[in-house]
């Protein structure tokens, strides 16, 4: 009996590292898919300036999401498998801020889009790479984007999703943030999918992007962003 049991863990732990190995190869050829993108962007207008250079790579991003292969790609999987039964938590304003800035810490990591990272164009006097974004109860993985990139891609979903393009059990978002309380987000500056489209892939508000929403701010000589006119108190 005990012989039996031990052939049965083997072959399963045989079966795991197999389907581990493909998963593996399915998501290195999705980081490959998107290297090569990005790069031929890159070479085909190396002299552009670096905000229309910027624009270049995310028109390259929307190629990816338009591709059939999207579905089971990488960044999906980023999005939608951080957490258990699909359940989006909330995160607070406050939490989301202290990650609005460049790394300063020796545990942070730089967001993953480079020279092409959203906060580089927010002040181009005062242009930074962000940190990566750490969910609060994922505190030992990385998003390898940062809070701005997250939001950018994020909004780039939602409108996939609100034309019907997106189709997919999966979630679209990584979090969901909290709006109309004194201390969070207004209502006005969400994200928020109308009822007859795919509430299951985004069902809680998240804030959008845009670039004349943030300003840099220096602080103990750290570059952070600061939002604006995005605040409940804004509007009261």
């Amino acid at each position: 009996m005990l012989a039996g049991s031990k052939v049965t863990r083997k072959r399963t732990a045989k079966a795991c590292t197999r389907s581990s190995k493909r998963n593996k190869t399915a998501e290195q050829s999705t980081h490959n898919e998107i290297d090569s993108l990005l790069q031929e962007y890159q070479d085909k207008a190396p002299d552009i300036d670096p905000d229309s250079s910027a624009t270049s790579v995310w028109l390259a991003l929307n190629v990816v999401l338009d591709h059939s292969s999207f579905q089971n790609s990488l960044l999906q999987h980023d999005l939608s498998t951080k957490h258990e039964d699909n359940v989006v938590p909330l995160v607070t304003r406050q939490y989301e801020e202290s990650f609005m800035r460049e790394c300063i810490y020796e545990e942070d990591k730089p967001c993953s889009m480079g020279q092409y990272c959203e906060c580089n164009f927010i002040d181009l006097e005062h242009s930074f790479v962000g940190v990566s974004f750490v969910m609060p109860d994922l505190l030992s993985q990385h998003n390898t984007m940062c809070i701005l990139c997250l939001r950018k891609l994020t909004q780039m979903l939602y409108y996939r999703i609100v034309n019907g393009a997106f189709k997919s059990s999966n979630l679209a978002q990584t979090y969901g943030n909290i709006c109309d309380v004194p201390g969070e987000y207004d209502s006005s500056a969400m994200l928020v999918l109308p009822k007859h489209s795919a509430v299951h892939s985004m069902p809680l508000p998240v804030v959008a992007h845009q670039r004349n929403k943030y300003r840099v701010a220096l602080r103990d000589g750290h570059r952070y962003l600061q939002q604006c006119n995005v605040y409940y108190e804004d509007f009261r």
